[in-house]
């Protein structure tokens, strides 16, 4: 959908400095949804801005991009407050390593098969909303030639969804220390079970089963391969025949020995498999959990579900994998796909940042890789609220649409191009007042904004969605906190270098000087709503409620009642968490709050 065209205030004359950004020209009448716009022209920049260019992770200064506007940092980056990661060995041609020591990789692993390996999902799309976690914020200026909104939508991790992870958690076995230097303890056999498929002395007839450590096995195998980096004995229990399969799985071995990997563990449904009828084939679906835990990123191990298909012809047969899937991604809580289970990976690194991308986009991607380091220390530079323990931060560009498709769990959200998924701990013992173990944020690399290597946009909506992925921690299990504090967050923070005497989002202003604007917080279904414009302001009001906050009350006091919501997001909480940082009661509150929007979006 078009843009529409900056409003120019003839009040204001700053010029913009050398190398701003060209002004884009008007939009068409038929426009009927905008982004925000800054009050002069496009080609001027807010009055006092210069243009900043800083080294990054000791990267040419002119390779790194500063936010928006130029706009300089006021406060000194707290780079200082984050550990090293833990020593890791590094792998091939720069890529990670799982555990120092680990030996090189086959050469054979990087094999690039074509999309036909069994890594997609399975054909059941949850219903929407899909409990998958904060999507990214509106956009950042964007041209004329941009022709839809980048509107980003909320959906949230529901107790039920949660709870249904459990469930399958609680069958499998995921629990106890995650040691990448033990062996995994092979599963306990069913009783009636015995391995290799053949019945106990004195059952008649024989049948074909498949018992838990026939299974253990598979995966006990495939974990120390991945550890030790041995190819071959990665898909070692693949079906031969299944050419397309060993394929992938080699690229998904590659993909994987990219990462820091602090632990991997897969690990079989301890289920029993219901056996054939005879000593025939038998061929069964089963779900295998990767449990793994990336340095510096996740606090414990999280959880990637798969449904392996495994076959054996006959008693006494050897077990084979014929496919394997993403597990149902219904409730959320399931890491499946993750960056590794696409096509061939480059991982670029940054003090703060682990950058995936399409192996074909490893040069261009290092300008991302800045920005996206750039972005974090800003966000850094202005939390003041409880200490955040990530290290660093996974972020996946995708190569196409049909990529990110999938990462919204086969929902394709008009105008969404960035998501930030929360993640629960693989354990069963996962509750509702239990914090998220890690995050992963995902972003729509066929959005014009990669084409043509925008900055701007780039920098305004990965400070939104590491936002998102810098409270993670704090949620817990359960319903998640209401959009207008999350969704207001994360926008806030891409909102923090632009000067809302400067700047301003033409639909609101609109809304406001046409006395349509209600008053009210935005409820989830005005950030949700299908409705472009009406999805757009409830952004901006969201992000109002927050920059009120920190305003009048100071920024501190603004965080803190973000972290008390994702802790405890029930309404008596959030009544009480705005009453401590603020002195008033929500309808009080939020008669104020609608003064200082008329006052500072309407004028």
């Amino acid at each position: 959908m078009s843009v529409a065209s900056p409003d120019r205030d003839p009040a204001t004359t700053a010029s913009a400095p050398a190398g701003a950004p060209a002004p884009a020209p008007a939009a068409t009448a038929a426009a009927s949804v905008d982004a925000f716009a800054r009050i002069p022209a496009g080609d001027r920049l807010p009055a006092g801005a210069s243009a900043v260019v800083e080294e990054v992770a000791g990267r040419p200064a002119e390779d790194v991009v500063s936010g928006p506007g130029g706009a300089e940092r006021t406060h000194p980056v707290p780079v200082a407050s984050f550990d090293p990661p833990p020593a890791t060995a590094p792998g091939p041609a720069g890529g990670g390593a799982i555990a120092a020591g680990s030996p090189p990789l086959d050469p054979g692993a990087a094999v690039t098969g074509d999309d036909s390996g069994a890594m997609s999902p399975t054909p059941e799309a949850p219903p929407f909303p899909a409990p998958i976690g904060p999507y990214g914020p509106l956009p950042f200026l964007p041209g004329p030639d941009q022709q839809r909104r980048n509107a980003r939508r909320h959906l949230l991790a529901a107790a039920g969804g949660v709870l249904a992870i459990l469930a399958l958690l609680a069958s499998l076995a995921v629990g106890g220390v995650f040691d990448p230097t033990t062996t995994p303890t092979a599963a306990p056999l069913a009783e009636e079970e015995t391995v290799g498929g053949a019945a106990k002395a004195g059952d008649k007839p024989q049948v074909t089963r498949i018992a838990a450590a026939d299974l253990a096995g598979l995966t006990d195998s495939r974990t120390q391969a991945l550890k030790s980096g041995n190819v071959d004995g990665f898909v070692a229990g693949i079906d031969p025949a299944a050419t397309e399969l060993a394929t992938a799985q080699r690229r998904l071995f590659a993909n994987l020995r990219l990462f820091p990997f602090t632990s991997v563990e897969f690990r079989p449904s301890t289920a029993t498999v219901e056996p054939a009828n005879d000593a025939g084939p038998l061929t069964r679906d089963v779900n295998v959990v990767f449990a793994h835990q990336i340095t510096g990123v996740d606090s414990e191990p999280i959880a990637e579900r798969y449904t392996w298909t495994v076959s054996r012809a006959s008693v006494g047969a050897p077990l084979l994998i014929t496919k394997i899937a993403g597990g149902s991604t219904r409730g959320g809580g399931n890491a499946f796909p993750a960056p590794w289970d696409e096509d061939e990976l480059a991982v670029l690194e940054r003090p703060h940042v682990l950058l995936a991308v399409p192996a074909k986009n490893k040069a261009k991607a290092a300008a991302w890789a800045d920005r996206a380091e750039s972005a974090l220390k800003k966000n850094l530079a202005v939390w003041k609220g409880p200490a955040i323990t990530p290290q660093r931060y996974v972020i996946y560009v995708t190569p196409d649409h049909e990529t990110f498709i999938r990462a919204l769990s086969g929902n394709d959200l008009p105008n969404v191009t960035g998501v930030c998924r929360t993640m629960p701990p693989a354990r069963p013992t996962m509750g509702r007042d239990q914090p998220m173990a890690g995050s992963r944020i995902t972003l729509d690399g066929s959005d014009e904004m990669f084409a043509k290597n925008d900055g701007e946009q780039q920098t305004h909506l990965i400070r939104h969605e590491l936002g998102h992925a810098m409270v993670a921690e704090f949620e817990r299990g359960g319903e998640g906190p209401p959009l207008w504090v999350s969704e207001g967050f994360a926008e806030y923070l891409a909102w923090t270098d632009l000067s809302l005497s400067e700047w301003f989002q033409p639909t609101a202003r609109e809304q406001v000087r046409a006395g349509k604007f209600t008053g009210k917080l935005p409820t989830d279904a005005d950030v949700n709503s299908p409705d472009a414009k009406t999805s757009t302001v409830s952004y901006h009001y969201s992000m109002l409620t927050i920059r009120y906050i920190a305003e009048k009350y100071g920024v501190a006091k603004a965080d803190e009642f973000v972290v008390a919501v994702y802790k405890d997001p029930t309404p008596a909480a959030i009544d009480a968490a705005l009453k401590q940082a603020t002195g008033l009661d929500r309808d009080t509150f939020e008669s104020n709050w609608a003064k200082y929007v008329k006052a500072k979006v309407g004028n």
